[in-house]
């Protein structure tokens, strides 16, 4: 038996998001798949919850990875358009 296990047996996966400054916990949530929906649409719930962050600092999961976005240069490195 795992840590993160759902009463059916199968595993979860967590995603958690918090705030730099306050430490608080924004997102707290079980994912079936923890893929790149998973995480945007977790996000999006805190984002609706909390409002928009300044800035995401993300620990560079594959579920971050850039395949799917190309650079945005007028913004500045570092901000893409999906």
């Amino acid at each position: 038996m795992h840590l993160w296990q759902r009463a059916e047996g199968r595993e979860c996966k967590m995603v958690t998001g918090i705030d730099d400054h306050s430490r608080y916990g924004v997102i707290a949530a079980a994912v079936a798949v923890p893929n790149g929906r998973a995480v945007c649409d977790v996000f999006a719930a805190a984002m609706a919850d909390h409002g928009l962050p300044s800035e995401v600092l993300t620990d560079n999961g594959k579920q971050f990875t850039s395949r799917f976005t190309k650079p945005r240069s007028a913004q500045g490195p570092g901000v893409v358009d999906l």
